[in-house]
Parts: C-alpha cells; sequence; structure tokens
C-alpha cells in the first residue's frame, strides 16, 4: 500500500542518484530496501547508473519498468505516477505529484529534497535540446513477486547516534567529574540572585557597610570557585575530546583499510575525503553540544525553580516568549537541512575537482587546458558562493526573528517588574535579580536551539558513515585465520566470467586455464584483452562474476587474504610510490629487514648502484608518486619491492615497459634465476620478455585463443604469431629509417632529413 506522503531519501554520494530513487519508490510501495543493496544493483560506477541499470535493479526487485519519451504535458496529464526522470543531462529524481489545472509538478529530489516547479521550468532542464520538446522518464509499478517476502532484503537496522557513545565509555570516570563540577557551579551561580536581592535590599536600603562588605566577599569567593571550576571542566573536556577524536579518525581509516578494492573504483575521492569531515562534526556534536545540553537543563532546572520562587507570573511570561522562540527557528530546520545537503555534494566535487587538478598538472600543462580546469573550478565556486548565500540570508532572517522575539519578551519582563515594584508587589531588589534569572535561563534556551540545529546536521552525518560501517569488509566471508595449504600449488581457472557491473559486459569469458607451479606463464594480447582484469582476479582484488579459482585442489577464497597476499608478489602497471624513503617504499616498514633479501631484490632489479650514488643512499624520501625518480627507477623499485618479499607467487604487469633495452635485458637475465622456484605469471608485449615462457597464453576479446610455448605457437601461425610479426615488422620499419637517415646528406645546418614516401 502506498504511503501518504511520498518518501524523500538522501543521497549520500554525488553519483547515488539512481539508486536513491529506486529506494524512494520501493519505500513508497512499501518496502524499505537499503541504499547499498540497491547501488549493488544498479551496479553502480564512479560514472553513476544509467536508465538501464535503474530498470535491471528494480526488475530484480519485482518492479516492472517502462521507460518512456513524452512531453511535459503528457507527464503532468497523462503518465501514472510516481516515476524517474533524466535531470539536466546529468542527475535523477522523482515526479511523484502534479497539479494540471495550475501546471505544477511536485518532486522528490535525492540531492534538494521536495521541489515545486512550474510545467515551464520543469521543462527547462528536462526537456533534451532539439527533441521537439521531449523528455525521457521511466514508469515504475510493483509486479506481483515485489510483495513476496522471500524477494526482499532483510531490513537493515540502522545503527543510531547512541552506537557513537561506545567510544565515550572508557571516560565515565571523567564525565562523572564533570556532572559533579557543573552541578556545583551552577548551584553557586543560583546563589548570585539572592545575594544581590540581600545587598539592594538589606545593605543598600540599610546602609549598612559591613553587610556590603560580606556580600562583596561572598560574590569573590563565589567568582574565584566558578573560575577553578570551569578551568577543570575544560581540561577534562580537551582530554576525552583528543582521545575520542583519535579514536573516531583511526576507526574510519580502519574500516576503509578492510573494504574491498571494488569500493575504491566506485567511489569519488571527495566522497570518501568528506566522511572524515563528518566524524569531526559528529565529534563536536557529542562532545560540545551534547553535554553543554546537559549541563544547560540542570541550569534551566535550577533557575526555573528560584524565578517560580521570586514570581510565578514573570515566569510564565518568560516560558510563552520562550517557546514563540523555539517555534519560529525550528521552523527553518528544513531549509537548513536542505541547504546542508547541497553543501556536502558540492564540497565534495570541488575535492574531487582538487585531487583530480594535482594529479593530472602535467597533463594539463602538456595540451593547455589551465583555462578551462580553471573556469570548471570557477564553476563550482559560483554554485558554493550562492549556497553560502542562501545559508546566510536564512541565517540572518532567523537570526533577526528570534532576537527581535527574545528583545520583546526580555521588554515585557521588565515592564511587569518596573509596574510591581511601583505598586510594591516585589522590592527593587527582586527586580533585578529577576533580570540576573532570566539572563541565566535564556542561555539554556538558546543551547536548546544550537543542539536541534547541530544534531540535525550530525544525524546527516552520521548516515553518511553508518552507510560506511554497513559495507562487508573483503575478507567477511574468507577469515583472518591461515590455513594448510595443498601440496600441489599450480593455480587452475575453471570457466571464469567477470563483469564490473552486474548487467555489465563480460570482460572476461569464459577462462579455463592451468598455471602450472613453479613455471613461467606469459599472457600477452591486444589492449582491453582482460589480461589486467584476469591478474586481479588471481590475487583476489576482484571476484569473479562466475566460476571459480582454485590452487591446487582448493577454492582459492578459502584461503585467508592476508596469507594470500603474503605469498603473492606483484607489479601493476599503476603500481606507487609513496611519500616516503626508498628503503621504505621497498621493505614497506618491515620490522625486521633482511639485508641479504634486500641485496638481492636491489641486484636483481638492477637499481642497487642509483640508490646508492645519491647524497641519502636509502634514506632518500621520495615526493608524492616518487617524484624524484624517472619512470624507469619507478619500475625498478616496484621490482624490488615485490622480490624483497620473497613470494611463491610473482605477477609482473608490463613490469618492465618503461625500461631501456639495456636495463631491461639485465633485469630479464636476473630474473632468470629468480624464477626457477616460483610461480610467475608475466603480461608483457616485448618479445625479449615472454619468449623464454614455459607457457604462453594468447587472449583476445576476454576469451584465451590460444595456449603453447613460443615456438609452438609461431608454427601454428595464429593471433600469437600476428603480434609477435607486427612487433617486428615495427622494429625493422624503425632500423630501416634509423639507417636512412644516417646515410642521408647533412643540409647547410648539419641536419640530416629523409623524405617519407
Amino acid at each position: 500500500m502506498a504511503l501518504n506522503k511520498f518518501p524523500c531519501d538522501r543521497q549520500l554520494d554525488l553519483m547515488d542518484c539512481g539508486p536513491a530513487c529506486l529506494k524512494m519508490i520501493a519505500k513508497h510501495y512499501g518496502k524499505y530496501y537499503s541504499l547499498q543493496f540497491l547501488r549493488d544493483k544498479c551496479g553502480i560506477t564512479k560514472e553513476g547508473v544509467s536508465f538501464h541499470d535503474i530498470s535491471y535493479a528494480g526488475e530484480q526487485i519485482g518492479l516492472r519498468t517502462l521507460s518512456l519519451k513524452c512531453t511535459v504535458k503528457d507527464l503532468v496529464e497523462r503518465i501514472p505516477l510516481p516515476v524517474i526522470v533524466h535531470w539536466d543531462n546529468s542527475h535523477f529524481m522523482v515526479v511523484y505529484k502534479t497539479n494540471p489545472g495550475a501546471g505544477t509538478i511536485y518532486t522528490s529530489d535525492p540531492a534538494k529534497g521536495y521541489v515545486k516547479y512550474s510545467s515551464a521550468d520543469f521543462a527547462e532542464k528536462w526537456v533534451k535540446p532539439g527533441k521537439a520538446n521531449v523528455g525521457v522518464l521511466m514508469a515504475m509499478e510493483p509486479q506481483s513477486e515485489f510483495y513476496e517476502d522471500q524477494q526482499e532484503e532483510a531490513r537493515v537496522q540502522r545503527k543510531t547516534l547512541s552506537s557513537f557513545l561506545n567510544y565515550f565509555r572508557p571516560y565515565k570516570k571523567s564525565f562523572f567529574h564533570l556532572c559533579v563540577i557543573m552541578i556545583i557551579v551552577t548551584l553557586l551561580q543560583a546563589l548570585l540572585p539572592f545575594i544581590s536581592k540581600a545587598m539592594i535590599d538589606v545593605g543598600i536600603q540599610t546602609h549598612d557597610i559591613s553587610f556590603l562588605n560580606i556580600v562583596l566577599l561572598a560574590n569573590i569567593v563565589i567568582y574565584l570557585s566558578i573560575l577553578i571550576s570551569n578551568v577543570a571542566r575544560d581540561w577534562i573536556l580537551l582530554h576525552v575530546t583528543s582521545r575520542v577524536n583519535v579514536a573516531l579518525i583511526s576507526d574510519y581509516l580502519n574500516k576503509l583499510m578492510r573494504l574491498p578494492i571494488s569500493f575504491f573504483e566506485n567511489k569519488l575521492t571527495g566522497d570518501i575525503l568528506q566522511r572524515a569531515n563528518d566524524h569531526e562534526r559528529i565529534r563536536n556534536f557529542v562532545m560540545n553540544n551534547s553535554l553543554s545540553m546537559l549541563f544547560s537543563t540542570i541550569t534551566f532546572a535550577i533557575f526555573s525553580v528560584v524565578l517560580l520562587i521570586y514570581s510565578k507570573i514573570v515566569f510564565g511570561i518568560f516560558i510563552a516568549g520562550s517557546l514563540l522562540y523555539v517555534i519560529w527557528v525550528m521552523g527553518f530546520l528544513q531549509l537548513r537541512k536542505k541547504l546542508d545537503w547541497q553543501y556536502f555534494e558540492l564540497t565534495s566535487k570541488n575535492q574531487s575537482y582538487w585531487v583530480e587538478t594535482i594529479e593530472a598538472i602535467q597533463d594539463i600543462k602538456i595540451n593547455n587546458y589551465e583555462q578551462p580546469k580553471r573556469w570548471k573550478w570557477e564553476t563550482i565556486q559560483a554554485k558554493l558562493y550562492k549556497i553560502n548565500t542562501k545559508s546566510l540570508n536564512v541565517n540572518n532572517l532567523q537570526n533577526s526573528g528570534a532576537q527581535f522575539i527574545d528583545s520583546v519578551k526580555n521588554l515585557v519582563i521588565v515592564f511587569y517588574c518596573a509596574r510591581a515594584v511601583i505598586d510594591g508587589q516585589i522590592t527593587f531588589g527582586v527586580m533585578i535579580s529577576t533580570q540576573f534569572i532570566i539572563g541565566m535561563l535564556n542561555a539554556p534556551v538558546a543551547q536548546f536551539i544550537g543542539f536541534m540545529m547541530n544534531y540535525q546536521l550530525a544525524k546527516i552525518s552520521f548516515l553518511r558513515l553508518n552507510e560506511i560501517q554497513q559495507l562487508e569488509d573483503e575478507h567477511m566471508h574468507v577469515g583472518e585465520n591461515p590455513v594448510d595449504l595443498p601440496d600441489k600449488k599450480g593455480i587452475t581457472l575453471q570457466n571464469v566470467y567477470f563483469q564490473y557491473t552486474p548487467h555489465g559486459e563480460a570482460i572476461l569469458k569464459g577462462i579455463n586455464l592451468v598455471i602450472p607451479e613453479k613455471k613461467v606463464t606469459a599472457i600477452v594480447g591486444d589492449s582491453g584483452s582482460g589480461k589486467t582484469t584476469l591478474l586481479k582476479l588471481i590475487l583476489r582484488l576482484f571476484k569473479p562474476s562466475h566460476g571459480e579459482i582454485l590452487l591446487g585442489s582448493m577454492n582459492i577464497n578459502n584461503i585467508s587474504l592476508k596469507q594470500w597476499r603474503n605469498k603473492c608478489g606483484a607489479v601493476m602497471q599503476d603500481g606507487k610510490i609513496f611519500n616516503d624513503t626508498i628503503l621504505n617504499n621497498i621493505v614497506l616498514d618491515d620490522e625486521k629487514i633482511d639485508y641479504g633479501r634486500l641485496k638481492r631484490a636491489l641486484e636483481t632489479a638492477n637499481i642497487a648502484q642509483e640508490i646508492e650514488r645519491l647524497p641519502l643512499g636509502y634514506q632518500t624520501k621520495m615526493g608524492e608518486q616518487g617524484r624524484g625518480l624517472s619512470g624507469g627507477q619507478k619500475q625498478r623499485v616496484l621490482i624490488a619491492r615485490a622480490l624483497y618479499k620473497d613470494p611463491d607467487f610473482l605477477f609482473f604487469d608490463e613490469a618492465t615497459n618503461s625500461l631501456d633495452s639495456l636495463n631491461e635485458q639485465k633485469i630479464v637475465e636476473a630474473l632468470d634465476n629468480v624464477f626457477k622456484d616460483k610461480t610467475v605469471v608475466v603480461i608483457a608485449h616485448r618479445l625479449s620478455t615472454i619468449r623464454k615462457a614455459d607457457q604462453i597464453v594468447v587472449m583476445q576479446d576476454g576469451a584465451i585463443v590460444e595456449i603453447g610455448n613460443h615456438n609452438g605457437l609461431m608454427q601454428q601461425k595464429g593471433r600469437y604469431y600476428q603480434l609477435i610479426q607486427s612487433q617486428l615488422d615495427l622494429t625493422s620499419t624503425m632500423e630501416a629509417l634509423v639507417e636512412r637517415i644516417s646515410q642521408s646528406a647533412p643540409d647547410e645546418t648539419g641536419q640530416q632529413y629523409i623524405e617519407l614516401s
């Protein structure tokens, strides 16, 4: 049964709009699915999802889908709602209601919340340019299986903010001391209005100087006690806050480290970084707003009793004015919430932009791309400015109205007290004390407002963080304890298929392959044929979509990831050099460095002499991404890193493609000795790297087309022969070209040229 009010679920990342829309429609029809579950069904990537992905996911959970092209008029008058529309060529949102008479369209936007558009405004962003006023939408309705319980994902029990209280349990004694201090401070402050009343009504009226001196001394003692108490409170808060902050960020980083590589493949960098800021927001809420609210509640309770003792009417005026103040401010919460979601989205984009720009600065300069990139940044800043301006206007309106209400409330109380003094109902001392009490009561009311606003922001941050905590660790179904490996350690792939998304094109298709133990297997093929993906499956960075990978007779998934990766050394195409010393880049902070193994690894990689010639030698610190090393030197450091592990299995993905011929020849010769007792898989194009392999696997379009050794495959004159022949032809052409240049006569400048026909 449809809900009375159409739901609005927020996207937690920039590319979540499609799954979020599907979640809204499923909830509208009475079913709850977590956002992560629908992300997985859609097969979301860094580029987001398409209508095809949403349709596939919808049908998987029992929703019949139909994509349509129609006009705005058809949408308003004829199309059954709700529907998902593609908005501004980059976003999805749900249209859940229309008003044909007024031409109004109501949307539930995962980025902005509930938004109402006129038909003209809607058409401006929805209708595709040059498409005769036609836009694209997807209609959905439940099928019978949608309501079958077995088809529904088990409902995700969300944690609440209370789960964060676990971080504060070790400091229960500190919080107890805080509470005692704040109660003492509040009770001392509660004495001040009585002392002020006595000073005015007794000391001043009777001209008793001795009494005034005693009152002055009492005030000094109270203020000094409050000062000491506040210093102790601030020290305790600083101590607890620092420790909790480290624990929060450490746990988040630890969780990120345990997530599978597919998480990072599908997330924008800005989204991941922004969640670290969410931790700070939650910590600030718990440590500052929550504790302040607790102490303010104590203050409010005690001073309310004191004010009731003085005047019930003044207390009534204060409560009425404060309620009006709270209602006014709370009326802006929804608008502030919407602005915060938009701000998060833009901030995430801004961070991703900076990361991308800094990492790609070389390509930007080579291609004179500085100005367009700056314009894109300025576009983001303009949107951020617009959001900040809206937030400022909302704050100004909220604060101005709240200040006016508060001022009128205080003015009414002052006027009433003045009349009461004139009428003899209260003394002048009571009037002055009442003003002090009202000041003490105003602070908790303001604290309550701040608490509610920050609670809203912290709740949003918590939803984003909780979504990360709900993800399964990559070792979730494997365990972390080592197991006994089989005696025979050849690797077998049986009918392996792999797709990056559940319904995307298969990257690997029916791979059946035996990688013999302690032999060298070379994999060759065109770019995009699936070679690197196959290597990543063996390294268990990804899981096969279908089929299995065996180590001997054991499924490789039964081996703990840590145990398996300890036995594997790999040099990937995009291997990274860390911002650390050369030594740590090779041994990776190994606590007990094996210098004999290190020496062998460096000699095999032919990098030892070059490192030792540096002023600081192995303690030379590299910049980010290995700044300070040439491309060939980086690759040799990565080779040394893989060899230092002394693994049973070695995987090289174009490990020598950045090396000059001399270095490559030396390394290949040195590796021949290393390879003798190891199972090796090499992806390469160069003939010198692969011709000695015991087994050569030829791949094309994600499938294996040939297997054999170099001589056998050359005799078959199949795909391998074509690849080698094209390489030899290219080499012959370059040699002939160099020969022709060397034989050509120089011109008057001494340069040699040839004519190419």
